[in-house]
């Protein structure tokens, strides 16, 4: 049998099972039974889904003792009161299986509801302690109607496992009352599996097992669509991972009879884990309904920009409709100030059922052309928002491709104001602003962030780790930095924009921070102007908490010479914890990448000793001797930090640091270290981005705030006597989400206000001349890679 290395994460330990047998002196025969013996079977089957026309379901009955007739009586027990079920159940002479015989009028049970039944064999002279006297059944109505054969591309798993992507055909029901709630039969079962994980049923069965389940999908409003958090039917047996549910996290569309979710925009959860990843990153998971046709309705609206007439009299803003090739026409209004998104979709929806006012369409439109743009002559500066809506081959709107886009209309004679935002980062001691927080609010766990700027119409700030930041796309898989505001930044609510308007700036406290860490606050503002900015603050590091045991904290200088030509370097730092002088976190140890472990300092032993747990990850436990960081995007890279106790380790043993009884200062290093690299691709470690030994390395205490050393880059060639970490490994990379580090101390909340469509002339336009050497209006910072 071939070997599945693409997904089986870790070695697979079999466990014999010990067994002791008894003796002859130990058995105990069981009592004898007299009597016919009647019981109900072991595979009687006790779920029952029923079609429109069934009205009577059998249940099977046997006996041992079979020569002569038999009635023995049978107690039921029917909460509904709908079914019709026989007191007894009777058996003909020399048969030895009987029925008992359940009646029912199909049209007074309710569809998809569960209706439980239960049975008692009622004569003891004739039943048997070595078979079934009792039986619970549910029957429940079948609510789906067989619409045929669909279509299911994957999306899901591929975010978890590495596999291939493909599509296959599923069998699709529709929901009998509940109209636009659908069924695919079986979506995630073996046919799904072989070919996402490329093996056969057997080889997987070693893995995996599966129990057949169907996926509900709602599609009830066709532009929310929902999964309901539901079992795949997928176990996984060997690495603890246990049950696989599919959930969505953000609404899909149903067009067209496809639906389909935005990009991570489902989740899978391992249950064993009980973890949670980040699904559909890629935008491919869609299911396409019996007799769906693929076509292309796409559309995006944007402003192109404004064109005065020749006798400069008039300004016309200039809309560029980028269009699929599917779309016979565009609808779309025009409206003053920016919408919320609720407007938007109230917009959306008068626009597709004709009731909004002042709706205009293109003339001469062309299939097929892609790109067309048209002319508003708007009344006036300011801020002014395009909805528009496609139509289908039909002509009639498809409210699921709707676009929208707000814009500034400078006018004839207008200004355009640079965007001025700015932010800081301070200590809550440091902020005049601030001093009533100073007690509550400590400079070890909090900051102060302040935003300034004029005139500004929306703003967003993204606040996390400097280490997070700085490796954007790593640490998500590729996401950009304005990916990751888009998605997960908080946006400033009515109150914080009123006070940045009266004041020129607003300031708030972000609290639980980690001490002695590096954060980063990131911020997006759009002026009334529209003209957008992305700015990335100076980092902020905030203060150790006061301490005064005895242990010497601060930076020390690790070092290993593997040879004359290639010595690494580490520089690390022991952070005390808020009330205690023997729990400690030692950050950047072996490798400077922000990671903080939880350390224990034992006065009487002279030790400080990290047991593998890091900060923010508790609930991994220990994970030394693991492959915890990615060094790539796509996370085909990883390293993870090793530490050996003995020759016979696995590499997960605690880190010992000894402490000098006089100085009470690290002075060295009890157990040997490596960072290997992992190739995933392969599966194969391909070098090392440190290694320190016991013997043979130095610590020394740095005074002031020395710098860190330069973070080592990849080894190939390990100039060490021999890499201690097995040539083959398994897969323990994290796919870990982005989550805020801090909290805000006020929460935003939304408000509303009143949609007034205009009347405007339109017409369709020449698109304006490109604008040579135009400049994005801001710079992202250049995301820096983990190693150099």
């Amino acid at each position: 049998m071939k070997s599945i290395k693409i997904f089986f994460l870790a070695t697979v330990a079999i466990v014999a099972g010990l067994f002791t047998a008894c003796s002859d002196d130990d058995f105990k025969a069981g009592p004898e039974v007299d009597g016919a013996q009647v019981y109900f079977p072991e595979n009687v089957t006790t779920q029952h889904s029923i079609s429109d026309d069934v009205s009577s379901i059998a249940i099977p009955v046997k006996r041992i003792a079979k020569d002569e007739a038999l009635t023995v009586a049978v107690l039921a027990s029917d909460e509904s009161g709908l079914f019709t079920i026989p007191s007894s159940v009777s058996f003909a002479a020399g048969k030895e299986t009987s029925e008992l015989l359940i009646t029912f009028d199909r049209t007074k049970l309710e569809d998809g509801k569960e209706y439980p039944l239960s049975f008692l064999i009622n004569d003891e002279d004739n039943t048997t302690p070595y078979g079934n006297r009792s039986l619970d059944i549910t029957v429940m109505p079948w609510p789906w109607v067989k619409m045929g054969t669909g279509k299911f591309r994957e999306g899901w798993l591929s975010d978890v496992f590495t596999g291939n992507m493909f599509e296959i055909d599923v069998t699709v029901h529709s929901h009998k009352s509940k109209e636009g709630i659908y069924m695919v039969e079986e979506m995630l079962g073996w046919p799904y599996m072989t070919e996402f994980f490329g093996a056969t049923q057997e080889e997987l069965s070693e893995q995996f097992s599966y129990t057949p389940s169907n996926i509900v999908i709602d599609c009830s409003n066709a532009t929310q669509v929902t999964i309901e958090e539901q079992w795949s039917g997928i176990t996984e047996n060997s690495n603890g991972y246990g049950n696989f549910m599919i959930a969505s996290a953000e609404p899909g569309t149903l067009v067209n009879g496809v639906i389909t979710f935005p990009k991570d925009g489902l989740t899978a959860k391992l249950v064993g884990l009980d973890r949670e990843f980040s699904a559909n990153s890629q935008g491919t998971f869609r299911i396409m309904l019996p007799g769906a046709e693929i076509v292309d309705y796409t559309l995006s609206a944007a402003y192109a920009g404004m064109k005065v007439s020749a006798d400069g009299e008039t300004a016309s803003a200039v809309i560029d409709f980028t269009y699929g090739a599917d779309v016979t026409n565009i609808r779309y209004v025009l409206v003053e100030n920016e919408l919320t998104e609720a407007e938007t979709a109230m917009l959306v929806a008068a626009i597709a059922d004709g009731s909004a006012e002042n709706i205009n369409e293109l003339q001469d439109f062309t299939v097929g052309g892609e790109k067309v743009s048209a002319e508003a002559v708007l009344p006036g500066p300011g801020t002014y928002t395009v909805v528009a809506l496609p139509l289908d081959k039909a002509q009639k709107p498809v409210s699921g491709e709707a676009s929208a886009a707000s814009f500034y209309f400078p006018g004839i004679g207008g200004t355009s104001v640079p965007n001025d935002i700015a932010g800081s980062l301070y200590k809550v001691s440091a902020y005049p602003d601030a001093a009533a927080y100073v007690s509550e609010y400590p400079d070890y766990s909090s900051a102060v962030y302040e935003i300034t700027g004029t005139e500004m119409k929306k703003i967003k700030t993204y606040f996390n780790k400097t280490s997070i930041i700085d490796n954007i796309e790593i640490q998500t898989g590729g996401l950009t930095l304005q990916d990751v505001v888009d998605k997960y930044g908080k946006e400033l609510n009515a109150d914080a924009m009123e006070e940045l308007a009266t004041t020129g700036k607003y300031w708030d406290i972000m609290i639980n921070l980690t001490p002695g860490a590096s954060y980063t606050l990131v911020v997006e503002a759009t002026n009334n102007y529209g003209k957008k900015k992305l700015i990335v603050c100076e980092p902020f590091v905030t203060d150790i908490p006061p301490y005064t045991g005895e242990l010497i904290i601060g930076k020390y200088g690790m070092s290993y010479a593997a040879s004359a030509e290639n010595t690494f370097e580490n520089v690390f730092e022991v952070i005390p914890t808020v009330g205690s002088n023997t729990e400690f976190f030692v950050k950047d140890f072996a490798v400077e990448d922000g990671t903080q472990w939880y350390a224990t300092y034992d006065s009487a032993k002279s030790t400080l000793t990290m047991s593998g747990v890091q900060l923010g990850r508790e609930d991994d436990g220990n994970l030394l001797g693991k492959f915890t960081k990615a060094l790539t995007p796509d996370q085909s890279r990883g390293y993870g930090i090793f530490s050996f106790a003995t020759k016979e380790s696995e590499g997960s043993d605690p880190i010992v640091l000894t402490i000098d009884p006089a100085s009470k200062q690290v002075s060295a290093l009890t157990t040997d270290v490596e960072v290997p690299v992992a190739d995933f691709t392969v599966n194969e470690i391909i070098g090392a981005l440190a290694a320190y030994y016991a013997d043979g390395t130095t610590i020394t205490k740095q005074s002031g705030t020395t710098s860190a050393a330069k973070v080592q880059g990849v080894r190939t060639k390990i100039p060490f006597s021999s890499v201690r970490v097995p040539g083959h490994i398994g897969k323990s990379l994290d796919s870990r989400g982005l989550q805020m580090n801090a909290t805000f101390v006020r929460n935003s909340d939304n408000t509303n206000h009143g949609v007034r469509t205009l009347s405007v002339k339109t017409a369709k336009c020449e698109p304006l001349p490109k604008q040579i050497g135009r400049r994005a209006d801001f710079k992202i910072r250049e995301n820096l890679p983990v190693l150099k």
